[in-house]
């Protein structure tokens, strides 16, 4: 991969300078938590075979370890999540697998003005078959994604502020198969915020990024070859606190992305996400998401803390638009439902006779129930279907059911 530039290595050691996400605000009680979870699952198209062809259908148990911790320390806070996961197969015994998750991270402030927030995520799950071109797999993928991220503000109190960040992320699979859609990437931020008033917040910010896909397929020849990539981009930001109950949260860029080897990736246009927060009632929370940007920064988008199973999407392009309801119906009883809509473009990143572009849709609805009848114990079900159409052969429709229960006890302090 090409050497990152002097104003690029700068950047990133202001950065990790003074890391960090905003004031760090009232600190919360300190607390720890460890528990267990089990879980059942079953799948009505493991390998989210083609809509016509012989599905293949399995229940699958989840055994999970749990351990957490919020601490303040002075003026810091340190905090993480961590999982691990053995997730063993009735039928498609070759699926078992150990997977695990893990977010931490510490925000700080000092005296002078400087606040910050330094941050870790690494994800390890099967990766969710049919999500992208290349073979239809019934062996064991494992998907590995990994983020750091150093966010810094300085005169976090002021109308005028300037922040600066830097990302590193990257994504592997364990099947060869599917190598060509690893990637590597770094990327440096640098920007101001103005706050003209106490509810509404601007921002304009620089961005550069550097990154490859070490095993690409380049369609003109079919051969594995790196795909080193820069892209540039013009930040315009908002958050906006409605009122108590309601947020907004957005981004306006725009966007140049040039590859060597895959040009078809290359993008020069407006990219950008809105996300609103709307608590009507104590009981009543909706979160909206909808994002337009590359697959790499779609996949990547709200990857901690998520808990998604699979985050590869290799699309030039993603159209997504995400909606959350949680309901409290009573103390111990919370009902959830959550829709995904997803458009994406395609490109031919394996070459042959397929063509060159191409788009598909992908829905998916998941309704939900919890149940906690004491502050330790957790027991709950969802059932959640996923369907997919295309308008090209880069791409294949597809449905799935899957219907999920388990029980979890977690002891905190």
């Amino acid at each position: 991969m090409k050497k990152p530039d002097r104003l690029l290595e700068r950047l990133a050691l202001l950065a990790l300078g003074i890391a960090g996400a905003g004031t760090v605000g009232a600190q919360p009680a300190d607390t720890y938590y460890f528990g267990a979870a089990q879980a059942f699952t079953r799948e009505s198209n493991v390998f989210r075979v083609a809509t016509g062809q012989p599905e293949s259908s399995d229940t699958y148990s989840t055994t999970s370890l749990l351990g957490g911790i919020d601490r303040s320390i002075g003026r810091q806070r340190v905090f993480g999540d961590a999982a691990v996961r053995y997730n063993k197969y009735r039928d498609n015994t070759q699926l078992d697998h150990t997977g695990y998750g893990a977010d931490l991270g510490i925000d700080w402030e000092t005296v002078q003005s400087l606040s910050g927030r330094v941050g870790y995520t690494a994800k390890q799950n099967l990766a969710r078959y049919g999500a992208d071109q290349g073979p239809v797999l019934t062996t064991k993928n494992l998907e590995r994604s990994q983020q750091f991220l150093a966010r810094g503000q300085y005169g976090s109190v002021s109308t005028l502020s300037l922040e600066a960040s830097y990302v590193y992320r990257r994504l592997d699979y364990s099947a060869p198969e599917y190598a060509f859609d690893e990637f590597r990437q770094h990327a440096v931020r640098a920007g101001l915020l103005y706050r003209p008033g106490g509810l509404l917040t601007l921002g304009v910010a620089v961005r550069h990024t550097v990154g490859e896909y070490p095993f690409a397929i380049v369609p003109a020849t079919g051969a594995t070859q790196v795909d080193e990539f820069t892209r540039n981009d013009l930040d315009l930001t908002a958050v906006y606190v409605v009122t108590g109950q309601s947020t907004l949260n957005a981004r306006l860029s725009y966007t140049k992305e040039e590859h060597d080897a895959v040009t078809g990736r290359d993008l020069s246009e407006s990219t950008g996400s809105i996300s609103w927060d709307y608590k009507p009632t104590a009981k009543l929370t909706f979160t909206t998401a909808a994002i337009h940007d590359t697959g790499a920064e779609t996949a990547f988008f709200g990857l901690s803390g998520s808990g998604v199973s699979g985050v590869g999407n290799n699309s030039m392009l993603s159209n997504t638009l995400a909606v959350r309801v949680v309901y409290e119906a009573t103390a111990k009883v919370q009902l959830e439902a959550y829709g995904r809509y997803v458009e994406r473009d395609l490109i031919n990143t394996q070459g042959g006779a397929l063509p060159a572009t191409g788009s598909d849709r992908l829905g998916e609805a998941r309704l939900g129930v919890t149940w906690m009848p004491t502050r330790s114990l957790t027991f709950g079900c969802a059932f959640s279907r996923e369907k997919r159409g295309t308008s090209s052969p880069l791409s294949y429709p597809y449905a799935a059911n899957v219907a999920t229960c388990l029980g979890q006890i977690k002891l905190q302090s």
